[in-house]
């Protein structure tokens, strides 16, 4: 791994900085292939709304510049990039600083790049018992620093045999995956969760849905209560990372994945 912070090498952080303090921060993970930052543009979206929403001091045009440069000064043609915003260093208490965000940069190189190719296979899902709890409508969906929700829920789903799981929240509606967002498909429609009470609104999901509103492909951003996990028809779970990954069983019943295949062959620049 290689890590930088504000454009310089590091290997270190402070006591004091409020990201290690308080979570007081945010991060984006990106997929590099063959030198190309995938879904760049989405990602710097979530970067601007994240610092608009938490009121972040983040000049971004000073954090494309550094990724660039991180860009052409290493060998990185296939890997992930992490890109984590601090609120910088303070003082004890909650009261924030004004002051700019610091920048770290991280690059995790592909130990098989010839595998980030292929596209992912079907695999085989479930539901996790706990659950999400809800957050306040200010950090609904965004990527915040605090993930303690996802650690608690990997360590569920390494007890299990699935390499992604659904995860609900503590009304009882289905959410996302531990690591990525879900789409379903029932009644020739693809439904995905409404995320403003729990969850995170990811990249990859993001692209989705603008071109399934483009391509007037029928889908419906709602609440999706876990009763319906048996109606379910097709599943795929998606993050920036992995890419679309369809399910062909959950609960151990058999789902088709033609809908998925059918969709993916229709969505535009989402290869893997």
């Amino acid at each position: 791994m290689i890590s930088i912070k504000n454009g310089n090498y590091c290997q270190h952080i402070d006591c004091q900085d409020r990201a290690f303090l308080y979570g007081d921060g945010f991060f984006t993970t990106i997929r590099l292939e063959d030198g190309k930052l995938c879904l760049w543009q989405r990602h710097i979206e979530r970067l601007i709304q994240c610092a608009d929403q938490l009121g972040f001091n983040l000049d971004i045009e000073i954090l494309e510049q550094q990724v660039q440069d991180f860009l052409k000064d290493h060998d990185s043609s296939f890997g992930t990039l992490k890109i984590i915003i601090s609120r910088g260093l303070g003082e004890r208490g909650y009261l924030p600083p004004e002051q700019s965000a610091d920048i770290y940069i991280q690059f995790f190189p592909a130990e098989k790049p010839e595998l980030m190719a292929k596209p992912a296979q079907p695999i085989d899902s479930g539901l996790l018992q706990l659950t999400l709890g809800h957050v306040m409508p200010a950090i609904a969906g965004l990527k915040t620093l605090n993930r303690m929700e996802q650690v608690l829920l990997r360590q569920e789903l390494a007890a299990t045999k699935w390499p992604e799981a659904l995860v609900s929240d503590i009304q009882g509606n289905l959410i996302e995956g531990v690591y990525s967002n879900c789409f379903f498909y029932m009644d020739n429609k693809w439904y995905t969760p409404l995320l403003d009470q729990a969850g995170i609104a990811g990249v990859m999901r993001a692209e989705i849905l603008a071109q399934m509103l483009s391509d007037n492909i029928p889908h419906l951003i709602t609440y999706i209560p876990k009763t319906v996990v048996d109606q379910i028809e097709a599943l795929f779970f998606c993050n920036a990372l992995t890419g679309i990954v369809p399910v062909k069983s959950l609960n151990g019943r058999p789902l088709t994945t033609q809908p998925v295949e059918q969709l993916k062959q229709k969505l535009r620049g989402l290869s893997y």
